[in-house]
């Protein structure tokens, strides 16, 4: 992690913190509202909310190519094909085995990194962390049971996610760098909220949707905290980290997933669970930080 102030440890722990727990609130938010209209409403509201803070900052809204190509990535890999098929999976897996497929991240960010936009290099060391953290995530949630049929569709869903998610993080790396954080993401969601409803409207029954006061509440943390204050911190470090140290994120949330469930639901943490917790830390220390810092 670059040194650029106390913020970006803080802001880091933050979107872990977050992230981490927004898992089981999309879980929670889907319970009565199909997927696509959940994350069309999720990022509705979240831009109405950015445009809003948009107006109150003063800032003017220019975008030169580098700008509209970062915002059509946000909008488009990020927040519309990304969050489409995370929503849509966990119909069909758990936020466990979602959490597997997801680890894969930091190994395609940092293979695009090195391959695609030549901006990072892939050392040992590096692919080393990830690797080991991969190992301690899959040793948290691998499935204790077969894989039934019905599942290989939401985890394909879940794969797609993944690539939509790591080609846009290296995508913003190399053409966001200028941009104002507020309006990449303000645009990004609005993108991804008319797109969203718009599959929403054509692809699912809303006869059904059921509202209640726990899938309200979801859709604003989601909007609020998932999407507003994490997104607006993600984009700032993008600006000061190396794509493929940030993308090592995605190995922490199932840490929080689980430290939420030890304190929130009283869950047991076995011998297991607390050797997958140390592989993942380690790995995530070897691979972030720097080599002199640890001699």
């Amino acid at each position: 992690m670059r040194k650029d102030g106390p913020f970006v440890p803080a802001l880091y722990a933050l979107i872990c913190l977050i992230w981490g727990s927004t898992w089981l609130v999309i879980k929670i938010g889907l319970v009565g509202v199909p997927p696509f209209l959940g994350a069309g409403l999720r990022f509705a509201l979240a831009s109405a909310v950015l445009f809003a803070l948009i107006v109150a900052r003063g800032t003017t809204i220019r975008l030169d190519r580098n700008g509209k190509i970062a915002v059509l990535s946000c909008g488009l890999l990020s927040f519309t094909l990304s969050y489409a098929c995370v929503y849509w999976s966990e119909q069909y897996i758990s936020s466990g085995l979602a959490a597997i497929l997801y680890c894969l991240m930091p190994l395609v960010t940092a293979l695009l990194s090195r391959f695609w936009t030549k901006s990072e290099t892939l050392s040992a060391r590096k692919i080393g962390g990830i690797l080991v953290a991969m190992a301690g995530t899959a040793v948290l949630f691998w499935p204790s049971q077969a894989v039934a049929p019905a599942q290989l569709a939401g985890m394909a869903a879940a794969l797609l996610s993944v690539a939509g998610s790591a080609v846009n993080l290296v995508s913003v790396k190399k053409y966001g760098r200028d941009l104002d954080v507020f309006v990449m993401n303000a645009l990004g969601m609005t993108i991804g909220a008319v797109l969203l409803l718009a599959m929403s409207a054509v692809f699912e029954s809303h006869s059904l949707v059921a509202w209640s006061r726990a899938n309200v509440l979801a859709i604003v943390y989601l909007a609020l905290a998932g999407s507003v204050a994490a997104f607006l911190s993600y984009y700032s470090l993008v600006k000061v980290m190396d794509a493929t140290r940030l993308s090592l994120i995605t190995l922490i949330f199932p840490l929080v997933a689980v430290l939420l469930g030890c304190v929130v639901l009283h869950e047991t943490i076995p011998p297991a669970t607390w050797a997958g917790m140390a592989l993942v830390l380690a790995g995530v220390a070897v691979a972030i930080v720097p080599a002199g810092a640890l001699r």
